[in-house]
């Protein structure tokens, strides 16, 4: 009994990756002294030069720009960017918010397993927006001011940013927020739902919004929408289950698929088309257990198809604590609310079923003093525009 234990935790740890020091993960530190032939990359037609620029990690672009004047002016330039767009977009990273007033934060990228201060662009200072929603490189944020009547989109790598105009019946309390980018025509829409029952959609190839049909009943608590196979997906919890909104048809639908019995529901993620959410088995009023669960669609049930390993949950949840994730396609952060700057992160891969360890994140103690409130994941696209 005692070696199947250990043999049982042992295959559990294999799966957890430790990158707390920050180093690279494997697959892209792999050739990371390969040496290059400086007469031969010299030479490169720059036609050449930006292909292989267009493909380097996010991060690399913001360094580039200081080599010369012309890297630095490559970045924006239109044919570059347009060989950027056919370049396949890389892994999510995840905008984490450390004050109160969403003003200071720190982004994790997954590529190179480092924390990187993203300033927010220069919205109005008097006022607090918040992460609602994100597709496509850009990401939506929410103004509330004796209800939800200010909202902009944002590209977080480029901080350019668009207020929309006034939603035609501003909701007091927010229900879902859903975004869609298309990206051959750089159009985007933005679905809010609210206390008004009515789903209002603003539309940015024509700069206004418009409602759509009443709202099925049960909401009743803030949540966010994600996109899968054309249907933004949102939680319903007065009555346990999903509501699917038609992106063409522009039609609600209702999925009575309901959660286990004591599972503290936190986030919905889509990867490869399938719908998962992220949440926690409670038991006397504390998370036991953190598990990855699948929605079977041809029973409309939810299955268990991951957990964290147990030697990882208890050192992850220690004390009691509470926690909080933020997913984007294959990925999802999962931290401890309001911890403190040494208290642990992990990533879950939903492709690999794998953990991994992240390093603390890299701001001064003075500015983490509360850890980590709140965040959201988004597809960092140096070519999304508002």
């Amino acid at each position: 009994m005692t070696l199947t234990r250990a043999k049982t935790k042992a295959l559990e740890m294999a799966r957890v990756e430790n990158c707390e020091r920050g180093f690279p993960p494997p697959c892209y530190s792999a050739h990371k002294h390969t040496k290059m032939d400086p007469s031969l990359w010299s030479a490169l037609p720059e036609h050449l030069v930006e292909r292989v620029l267009a493909r380097l990690p996010i991060a690399s672009f913001f360094r580039f720009r200081s080599v010369c004047k012309s890297w630095n002016k490559l970045i924006v330039s239109p044919t570059f960017l347009q060989i950027y767009a056919e370049v396949p977009s890389q892994e999510p990273w995840f905008w984490m918010f450390t004050d109160d007033d969403y003003r200071d934060g720190s982004t994790y990228d997954p590529t190179l397993n480092k924390w990187h201060h993203l300033p927010l662009p220069s919205l109005p200072s008097d006022e607090v927006f918040f992460p609602a929603a994100a597709a496509g490189g850009l990401v939506c944020l929410g103004c509330y001011d004796d209800g939800w009547k200010r909202f902009v989109v944002c590209n977080p790598l480029t901080r350019k940013w668009r207020e929309l105009p006034p939603m035609l019946n501003p909701p007091f309390r927010l229900y879902t927020v859903g975004m869609v980018v298309d990206k051959e025509s750089k159009t985007f829409k933005v679905l809010v739902a609210g206390t008004c029952e009515i789903y209002e959609i603003y539309d940015s190839s024509i700069n206004c919004w418009k409602k759509t049909c009443i709202l099925p009943p049960g909401f009743y608590r803030w949540h966010h929408s994600i996109l899968c196979n054309g249907f933004l997906y949102s939680r319903r919890f007065q009555f346990d289950g999903l509501v699917a909104y038609d992106i063409r048809g522009g039609v609600w639908s209702q999925i009575q698929a309901p959660m286990p019995h004591a599972f503290d529901y936190h986030v919905l993620v889509e990867c490869q088309g399938k719908l998962y959410t992220v949440g926690g088995l409670v038991k006397n009023e504390m998370t036991r257990k953190i598990c990855i669960l699948e929605l079977q669609t041809s029973r409309l049930e939810w299955v268990e198809v991951d957990c964290m390993p147990s030697m990882l949950c208890e050192e992850f949840l220690k004390d009691g604590a509470s926690f909080s994730c933020t997913g984007y396609s294959d990925l999802v952060l999962i931290y401890v609310t309001e911890g403190l700057k040494d208290r642990m992160v992990v990533l879950y891969q939903l492709s690999t079923r794998s953990w991994r360890r992240l390093p603390y994140c890299s701001l001064p103690d003075y500015r983490m003093k509360d850890g980590l409130l709140d965040g959201i994941s988004f597809e960092p696209r140096l070519d999304a525009t508002v």
